[in-house]
């Protein structure tokens, strides 16, 4: 009997590692598979030819000033930021598309027409804040995790809401830190220009006009340097694939 019972023990401790052999092969089959299927998305080294896109664009223009307080008027501000992100981005080796460079009026459609004719990497949109309560400052960025109607897009909407919640991140990081501003995060919106462009979009409020000492700040050259160096940054982190990168040339125009 006691010779049956071990010959037994022996038959299951037997089967048991045929089955954990079995599982084990199994399992790193699947991960190799989704290995596999997973999409590289990482950006090699860009030279000069092939560098990523950028559509920068300083909100309001023309007819439509945007905000007003404490001497600043935001379409005025927006196109200074917008210049300096323009020579910051250059200087990273980033080709930058200006959605306007003078004070002109454009519909924010035609904004998101030019990302997708473009085929821009990345969207960036710079406005300046204001609140009723004059203590609130700090800086937030926006970005749209939701597929609405676009005028061209991704192959996978998927895609571009967590690349876009990735470049908002690295954007709003950065740039708060640049100035140390009030870190305000980032906002999941409607906002049509980061809803309906075809690449990865953010809107960064780059602080708050109706703050007296923010307004002040941001009225400096050095302060202004200093938050689009950071904003630079966190889009140039974004190209190169940290955290998530967005590949040049897998737009799909749908026209």
């Amino acid at each position: 009997m006691r010779l049956f019972l071990s010959s037994f023990r022996s038959a299951l401790a037997g089967i048991s590692s045929l089955i954990t052999l079995i599982l084990g092969v199994l399992a790193l089959g699947w991960v190799s598979w989704r290995l596999e299927t997973i999409p590289d998305l990482s950006l090699p080294p860009w030279e000069a030819a092939d560098a990523p896109l950028v559509v920068v664009d300083a909100g309001h223009g023309g007819h439509d000033g945007g905000a007003v307080a404490n001497g600043i008027v935001e379409k005025a501000l927006s196109l200074q930021l917008a210049r300096l992100l323009q020579e910051q981005l250059g200087e990273a080796g980033v080709r930058v598309l200006m959605t306007r460079s003078t004070d002109r009026f454009l519909e924010l459609e035609e904004r998101c027409q030019m990302a997708a004719e473009a085929r821009a990497a990345a969207f960036v949109s710079l406005h300046l804040n204001t609140s009723s309560a004059p203590e609130v400052s700090g800086i937030e960025t926006y970005y749209s995790s939701q597929a609405g109607p676009v005028f061209g897009q991704l192959r996978g909407e998927p895609r571009k809401a967590q690349a876009a919640e990735a470049l908002a991140r690295l954007v709003q990081r950065r740039a708060a830190t640049a100035v140390a501003a009030e870190d305000r995060g980032i906002k999941d919106s409607q906002i049509v220009v980061v809803r309906r462009t075809p690449c990865p979009a953010v809107l960064v409020e780059c602080g708050f006009l109706t703050n007296k000492a923010e307004a002040e700040r941001l009225s400096r050259k050095s302060h202004q340097k200093q938050l689009i160096q950071g904003i630079s940054e966190g889009v140039v982190e974004f190209l190169k694939g940290r955290p998530m990168p967005l590949p040049v040339g897998r737009m799909q125009l749908d026209y």
